[in-house]
């Protein structure tokens, strides 16, 4: 079984971790033959919640119902059955933590849905299960697909709305989308307006993405394959007053990397860039580009401003660079969080294709980021889906 981690160490209960209108489903399409979203037929709605914390809901087409929108299925298959009845009940797992749970059949695949609450600090986490089993005795293959709301994006292990990671995903997902000239491709956050830079600068000083939690910062830009650049990248510091905290790692393809401390080498609140000598070194037509935390930092949440993209020939003046003066003779010029700021892939459908051996079964287990609470990241975490439901039942039994 694939499983996911919650982000909260493992504690027990109601640990604390001191960091920090869903799409139709008619836009999915028909995909390997007969496409089927699990619109459960039952007239049930089953509540998720746990002790003190405020409810989610399974409504009665089988999806999982959040303050941010919905998530639901839709299983695809060559020669899948029309549906031959779902239903959504509540039920009791371990005896005595309420859940929903959504079957269905659809030919020799069956399908059940079952969601519980997790309590963990601060507003609990939805943990979801998709468990497809093959029952006819011959081997087949089938696809899962996620129906979001069409705001989300797709980052390295979770699906953003906002800024706000909402879904945790068990395995890297397939996700058939469009992708634009540039963008970033992670899962940290923007932050507009965060820095407070100083004197005459680029108005892009005033705005960061920030890696909350170690996430590298990464962007990708398509070139001429084996192209060279001048990239410049562009920091404020506006939290850390000494040297030393945050010192971040700079990655730009084909060049050498560079640490980088902005209060050392500029101040807290001044403007600073650094410049790369950057090529396209794999020929693949992409420029990549990121910022770590550097390892064993007190801070180790990176954070970026700006990004210039010059052509490849004489080094732009930094000073230039830094009050907005050379601008114009940039290729591209990003505001990093700023509201021209973009992911590199549009909003997509999210898949994962399973073969199932004969009378063969397998689970995606998803974490959702329910009312008050944002979906952890897989690699940032102490818990296990394991303890989430032992915390569950520990829970319930002592209330009851």
């Amino acid at each position: 079984m694939n499983t996911i981690l919650a982000r909260h160490s493992s504690r027990g209960a109601h640990s604390s971790n001191p960091s920090s209108t869903p799409r139709s489903a008619t836009t999915l399409g028909v995909r390997l033959g007969l496409a089927l979203l699990l619109s459960f037929g039952a007239l049930a709605e089953v509540a998720l919640h746990s002790p003190g914390l405020p409810p989610s809901r399974m409504d009665d087409q089988g999806r999982l119902v959040e303050d941010w929108g919905a998530v639901g299925i839709r299983l695809t298959g060559e020669g899948l059955a029309t549906d031959q009845g779902v239903t959504v009940t509540e039920v009791k797992l371990d005896g005595h933590i309420p859940a929903a749970q959504a079957r269905q059949r659809l030919g020799s695949i069956a399908c059940a849905l079952t969601a519980f609450r997790a309590p963990v600090w601060p507003s609990g986490l939805d943990v979801l299960t998709v468990a497809v089993e093959e029952t006819s005795g011959h081997a087949s293959a089938c696809t899962i697909a996620l129906d979001l709301p069409a705001n989300v994006r797709v980052g390295a292990k979770t699906v953003l709305q906002g800024g706000r990671p909402i879904l945790a995903l068990p395995a890297t997902p397939r996700v058939t989308e469009r992708t634009r000239d540039w963008g970033y491709r992670d899962d940290a956050v923007s932050l507009p307006g965060w820095a407070r830079p100083e004197g005459a600068c680029d108005p892009a000083f005033r705005n960061i993405r920030a890696g909350l939690g170690g996430v590298p910062i990464e962007y990708r830009f398509n070139v001429v394959p084996g192209a060279a650049f001048n990239v410049v990248l562009g920091f404020c510091e506006s939290h850390w007053a000494q040297s030393g905290q945050r010192p971040v790692v700079c990655r730009l393809e084909g060049a050498a990397p560079q640490e980088i401390d902005p209060i050392a080498r500029w101040g807290q609140h001044q403007p600073g860039a650094v410049l790369f000598a950057a090529k396209d070194a794999n020929g693949d037509g992409c420029l990549d580009l990121a910022v770590l935390p550097r390892a064993g930092a007190p801070d180790l949440n990176p954070i970026l401003n700006v990004i210039w993209i010059f052509p490849d020939g004489p080094p732009p003046a930094l000073d230039r660079v830094i009050a907005g003066q050379s601008t114009i003779q940039a290729l591209r010029h990003v505001d990093v969080g700023g509201d021209k700021d973009q992911s590199l892939h549009s909003a997509g459908l999210i898949e994962y294709e399973l073969a199932l051996p004969p009378n063969g079964r397998q689970e995606l287990v998803f974490l959702v980021a329910c009312p008050g609470s944002s979906a952890p990241r897989p690699d940032q975490t102490g818990w296990t889906v394991e303890t989430l439901r032992r915390a569950a039942s520990e829970v319930w039994r002592d209330w009851r």
